[in-house]
């Protein structure tokens, strides 16, 4: 989670997702960012979710050992189509995702989240009350401002926060490089 755009979330939950299936590990990922979608992309997945039994089958993507199951709206829209859903549409469209798609057995299951602290957050945070977060954030102060909002929003709720990924930040080793 963050509570801003742009700090790679998606990213940093896609390369979570197939680190894990590396592994070995049966890892699901729901892109849970309804308006924003962008997981079929980077896993180059792609095509309509076929559906069996009532229920949405994910996509699958092998890597290596293991195996990344994916749910996106990506899979029910046009890439190019707007999304324009508030409150309870998104709420149900992740909660149909959660309980409507024949996940099978998972060693994890991550959910790429939206930016903010709204509708989706608030929803998934009653759907799933034993879910741990990962904050995403920036060098930028803007980015770590925001997210320290997403991290109280957590506390709030009850949540467990994992940890804190600071994307795009330089490193230096002892050596003095980059």
């Amino acid at each position: 989670v963050s509570g801003k755009g742009g700090v790679g979330k998606s990213s940093v939950s896609v390369n979570l997702a197939v680190s894990l299936a590396r592994e070995g590990a049966t890892v699901g990922i729901l892109d849970a960012d309804i308006w924003g979608f962008s997981v079929p992309r980077m896993l180059g997945v792609e095509g309509p979710l076929e559906v069996r039994n009532k229920k949405m089958v994910p996509h699958e993507r092998v890597v290596a050992n293991g195996l990344v199951k994916v749910v996106s709206m990506g899979f029910l829209s046009g890439e190019d189509d707007a999304i324009m859903w508030r409150g309870l549409m998104l709420n149900r469209a992740v909660q149909h995702f959660l309980e409507d798609v024949a996940w099978g057995d998972l060693d994890y299951l991550i959910l790429d989240m939206p930016p903010g602290t709204g509708d989706v957050q608030m929803g998934l945070a009653r759907m799933v009350p034993r879910c741990e977060l990962v904050i995403v954030t920036t060098p930028a102060l803007g980015a770590q401002k925001v997210a320290g909002r997403a991290a109280d929003m957590a506390r709030r709720g009850h949540l467990r926060i994992a940890g804190v990924i600071e994307n795009m930040a330089g490193f230096t080793a002892d050596d003095g490089k980059s």
